[in-house]
């Protein structure tokens, strides 16, 4: 790549990109993550700098990285190392599934609510944390809350962990099983929330090299045309429910998923199978359904004390 300065090297870079995403204004923003991650120096920093170049080791790991873009499918945020979540800088690397738009949504949306809370002492629980994306930004968004976070991949925790310890987030813990399989006994929480795998085996064998090749099948991908985890975390999560009278005073759901976008009608009906009420289908920004909400109603509910 030839040595021109930084702020007409981003644009030429945003070409690139939109070559392979066909997004333009995705494409300039990962030019400036790129340019970013590569001087360490934040997008303003450098659009002030009208005449900075980049050094000839930096134009070399420039190249490497469109190398394996283009050639390797590697997603963009793996060879960076980290993403921005709401307020949080998360560490990412392969097969942990890379946060996306509509969970940052759905966890902007949930912190609005809750901050509406006289009491914020909230015990959470989130279901296939991965790189803990939900666990910590709702811990930092309610530090007097407990956050918990549960995951059936041994690295999912690790890197949570280690992404709680990046964010200096304390009010937060993370335990390896398999949805509620080792959740101590006695523990129950104000609510639940997940981004569990939805997607169908079909729509596996459609989807991006940059996700097949990268991503693990197992976060992503469930049976039943997708719906088989979900399932289960709709009917077991009532057994780990305690009341609270706030939330429902607020009608703030004490379930939380996030879902296929062909998969609102099956949810909805697997809910009020198993006995919820005040169901909602919220959509994402491309107008899909993408976030199911519901309370629990005519089940009896343990108390905090049980």
């Amino acid at each position: 790549m030839d040595q021109i300065i930084i702020p007409a090297l981003q644009l030429e870079l945003g070409e690139k990109l939109n070559e392979k995403y066909n997004n333009s204004i995705l494409s300039n923003q990962y030019a400036w993550w790129m340019l970013e991650a590569l001087t360490n120096k934040k997008k303003e920093y450098l659009i002030s700098e009208k005449n900075g170049k980049l050094t000839d080791e930096q134009i070399a790991t420039l190249d490497d990285w469109f190398d394996k873009l283009f050639n390797k499918s590697m997603p963009l945020q793996y060879l960076l190392g980290s993403v921005p979540f709401l307020d949080l800088e998360l560490i990412v690397e392969p097969p942990i599934l890379i946060p996306r738009p509509e969970t940052e949504e759905m966890v902007a949306d949930l912190v609005e609510q809750l901050t509406t809370l006289k009491n914020q002492t909230l015990t959470i629980l989130d279901i296939g944390t991965g790189s803990g994306c939900i666990a910590i930004a709702l811990a930092k968004a309610l530090p007097n809350a407990k956050i918990f976070g549960v995951d059936i991949a041994e690295g999912a925790i690790e890197l949570a962990l280690r992404n709680a310890k990046h964010n200096n987030i304390e009010n937060v813990s993370f335990i390896h099983s398999d949805l509620f399989t080792n959740i101590p006994h006695g523990l129950t929480f104000d609510l639940v929330i997940s981004n569990p795998p939805y997607v169908t085996t079909k729509e596996w064998e459609n989807l991006d090299d940059s996700v097949t090749q990268w991503e693990d099948i197992t976060a992503l991908v469930a049976e039943k045309e997708g719906t088989a985890i979900i399932e289960k975390i709709i009917t077991q999560t009532p057994k780990f429910l305690h009341e609270n009278k706030e939330m429902k005073h607020l009608n703030i759901p004490q379930l939380i998923l996030e879902i296929g976008y062909k998969q609102g009608k099956i949810v909805t009906h697997l809910l009020e199978e198993t006995n919820y009420s005040a169901i909602t289908i919220k959509k994402d920004l491309e107008g899909k359904d993408r976030i199911v909400t519901g309370r629990v109603k005519h089940v009896a509910i343990r108390s905090k004390k049980e």
